[in-house]
Parts: C-alpha cells; structure tokens; sequence
C-alpha cells in the first residue's frame, strides 16, 4: 500500500502534468486507504485537489471537498490552501460574470462615463462569494508574499472591474467592497501589458491596486452622492499618488469639483472644471459648466458651453440631459421654438432607445402650445437641430478667420465678462466688432486691478500656435 507521501506525490506530479481528470480519479479511488484527519492535515494534497476542481471548472464540488474534509480559511491556514482557495473563488466569480469579463484594453475601465449624474438607490443582497472574497484578501494581504499579493490583485479587479462592465453596476456593493479593504495594504507596483493598436504592438504600463482601489471608491461615492466623501478621497489621491494612469488625475480633479458644486461652492468648481477642460475636453465636462453658468443666470456663457458640448465628440443618445439644458438656456433667452424642439428631442431620443422619459421634460413640453413632434419626425427634427448647432461651428470659424487677418492691428473692444479674479490674477471676455475674445491677466502686471467690467481696452489677437487656442494680449486702456 502506497504511502501518504507516495499518495501525495502522485496527485501532484498528475497536476503538474495537467492530468487533472486522473488526478482526481486516483484520488478518489485510493483516498480510502487514508483517515480524513490524515488528508485534511496534508497541505499538498488539499491544494492539489483544490486546483484539479478548479483547473476542471468543477467550481462548486471545490467548495463541497473543503467542507467535506473541514477545511477552515482563517489567517491560521497554510499559504498553500489560501492560494488554491483564493484562485477558485477568482475562477467561480468569473465564471458567474463571464459577460463583463473583456479586460483587453483596461484604459476603458477608467475613462469616465458620461451619463446623468442625478442621485439613484442602489440595493444588493450581499452573496456569499462576495463575502468569502472580501474575508480572504485582508488574509492574504497579510501574508505579504508574492503570490498572494499577484492573488489579491487578481480578486481586487475581477470583482470591481466585472461590476463597472455590467451595464447597470451597482455602486453600493463597489463601495461596499473597497471599504473592506485597506488600501494602505494594496499595491503601489505598476505591471506592463502589450496591446495591439492600429497594428502595432506596444507596451500599456497599467495603474497600480493602490491607485485602482482610489479610482473605483470615488467614483462609487460620486454615484452615491456621498459628496463629502467623494472630495475628501478624491483629494487624498491626488495627494497620495505618484504617477497617473488613464487620465485619473482629471478625473480626482473632477470629482474634487463637483464634490464642491454639491456641497455649495459653484465659485470654486467653475474654476476647477474650467482648468480640467483644458486638459480634457470632453463634452460633459463642459455640459456641467453650461450647468453651472445657467444657475449664475449667465445665459449667453451657458449657451456657449453648452453649444460646444452638443458639438463635440459623443453619441447623442448619452446626451439626452443636455438636449434638456439647452433647452431651459433657449427658453430663458426666449426661443420658445427652439426651446420646445430641444426639449422634443431630448424626450424622443429617450423613447427611441426604450428609456423612461423624466417627468420634468414632460413639464417642460406642457407649456408649448406646439403640437407634439412624433417618433416618426425624430429623424427630420435631429437633422434640423444639427444644422443649427453646426452653425455655431462656422461663426466660431469665421471668428477665427477675422481676427488672423487683424492679429498684426491694434483692436479696440470692452471687457464684457469676468470669469475670476483672485490671487492669480483676472480672466474673462473682451468684446469687439460683435466678437467675443477671451483674455488673460496676471496678477504682477500693473494694469490688472484696472480690468472691470466695462472697461476699454487696446488689445491684439495673436494666432494659435500648434493647435492650441488664439492667444489675446490687451496692451493698454483705451481712454
């Protein structure tokens, strides 16, 4: 009769062979000849059996032999039954989300989204993979070995990453989960993975567990409306981290802002968002700017922002909210017919893609007199609205056009806004032969504190350099 040693060896040279349909079988059919105290004592033979279920996708008997045998997860267990009992929970949890399981290009997962961000209620029933999940990693992470660490990063994003792909994520239960877990503990460690784009292979440097942990808490505290959460967190990972991935250092800094917004500083977010568009111009961010201008009553800036946000790139369906905004800024500067059919749009895109429809876009087309606009007259009524937002395009262009002819000419206008003046000096709108030119002052230049509204200035325009924007340069008052 075989020793237990002989009886282990055998089982694990199958295993390392990748026979593991015989290596379960030889286990089944000698594990007579042994006591279950004997088996259960046996680290090797556990481990193996455990991986044999698992590399054979027998997920659930995994889970029933650890029962059977009474092997208990605690820190007082052996690494080598943690690690084969972490990576069959990695492969049932996969394989219970297999349809958000597409981590090819893992940029994806951190770009930020662009839906409404209008408060919701999330509810779960907690399951028992995600409990087991959450009690092994503090475990392993204090193991502080290699393989449990590869293991604990491994938990970490299959659970968040699955989550955030599945096309209502459930945000409570993300924020649920990073709170069990100490992000001190997580890894600061970048890895580096080749993606293939445009035909070339190349090196994708990916963010680390420490600043993934950071990315998925703060935008799981923004979809709670945990707001003063969202921006002390938000503030620490811009503080804590070293080296951004995927634009997170945009996103902290965005939801820094809205953090604001929410909390009642408009003053301060408008700066904020107005320094992150610069670097990310996307067109929600400058949807919350129209926001935010159009709460100031600043009608004609909110039109601006909001204009640019419709033209920029981006489905229309994901801008239904914005379809609204444009609407309430037409209505307010008394283009009821442009107002009605925005609001029109913002509802019948909704319904074409099988979305509810808001009750304040129902208010809002309850005070036209207009006869309501048809699911058939969708595509006539978006092709109009297109040409109108088009339109703004070309005055923007023959803006351009103007003031590159007379960039070598002194021009004389009026400042007709400012946007901030503060410590770093003013900014804001001159006006001039019907164009508007933004402007920038710093606060060492002896001529600042004179710039008010209403105040004549002498100023040229220089022309963009590298794709950037016109540059103004006011050179004097104009008394």
């Amino acid at each position: 009769m075989a020793s237990l040693f002989d009886f282990s060896k055998q089982i694990a040279d199958l295993k390392k062979e990748k026979r593991y349909s015989e290596a379960l079988s030889y286990f089944k059919e000698n594990k007579i000849a042994f006591s279950k105290e004997q088996l259960s004592n046996n680290e090797y033979i556990v481990s193996d059996i455990i991986s044999c279920l698992r590399y054979t996708n027998q997920f659930d008997a995994g889970f029933q032999f650890l029962k059977i045998y009474n092997i208990k997860i605690d820190d007082s267990q052996k690494e080598r039954i943690l690690t084969a009992y972490g990576w069959l929970l990695w492969s049932k949890y996969k394989a219970e989300n297999e349809n958000a399981n597409n981590f090819e290009d893992e940029t994806q997962f951190f770009d930020e989204d662009e839906d409404d961000l209008q408060q919701q209620d999330f509810h779960y029933d907690k399951n028992v993979l995600i409990e087991s999940i959450e009690t092994l990693i503090p475990i392993l992470l204090a193991l502080n070995s290699d393989f449990s660490k590869t293991l604990v990063s491994n938990l970490f994003s299959i659970v968040l990453k699955s989550e955030k792909k599945k096309p209502a994520p459930n945000w409570k239960l993300v924020n649920d989960f990073c709170n069990q877990i100490d992000p001190t503990l997580l890894s600061t460690e970048c890895s580096t993975i080749q993606v293939e784009r445009k035909g070339r292979t190349q090196d994708m440097e990916l963010a680390s567990d420490f600043e993934n942990w950071y990315a998925y808490k703060t935008k799981a505290l923004m979809k709670l409306g945990e707001w003063q959460d969202c921006f002390g967190t938000s503030k620490e990972a811009l503080e804590k981290i070293d080296n951004f991935h995927y634009s997170n250092d945009v996103w902290f800094s965005r939801r820094v802002a809205l953090s604001k917004k929410n909390l009642g500083n408009a003053e301060d977010t408008i700066e904020e968002l107005e320094t992150i568009l610069k670097k990310k111009r996307e067109w929600f961010i400058q949807k919350e700017l129209a926001e935010l201008y159009f709460e100031k009553d600043e009608l004609d800036a909110a039109f601006k922002m909001a204009i640019d946000a419709i033209n920029n790139f981006g489905p229309l369906e994901f801008k239904v909210d914005l379809l609204y905004l444009v609407g309430k800024i037409l209505n307010k500067q008394g283009k009821s017919d442009l107002a009605f059919k925005h609001f029109s749009l913002s509802k019948l895109v909704r319904q074409n893609e099988e979305w509810k429809v808001p009750q304040k876009v129902f208010d809002e087309l309850n005070q036209f007199e207009q006869n309501e606009i048809t699911i058939n007259e969708m595509k006539n009524l978006k092709l109009e609205l297109k040409k109108y937002w088009n339109g703004f395009n070309k005055n923007d262009n023959r803006h351009k056009t103007l003031s590159h002819r007379s960039n070598s000419d002194n021009l004389q206008g009026e400042i007709v806004k400012i946007l901030h003046d503060n410590e770093r000096g003013k900014d804001g709108f001159i006006k001039s032969d019907g164009n508007e030119f933004y402007f920038t002052a710093s606060s060492n230049w002896h001529l600042t504190t004179e710039l008010n509204l209403g105040t004549k200035v002498i100023f040229k325009v220089f022309p963009a350099k590298q794709g950037g924007k016109d540059q103004t340069r006011i050179i004097k008052l104009d008394k």
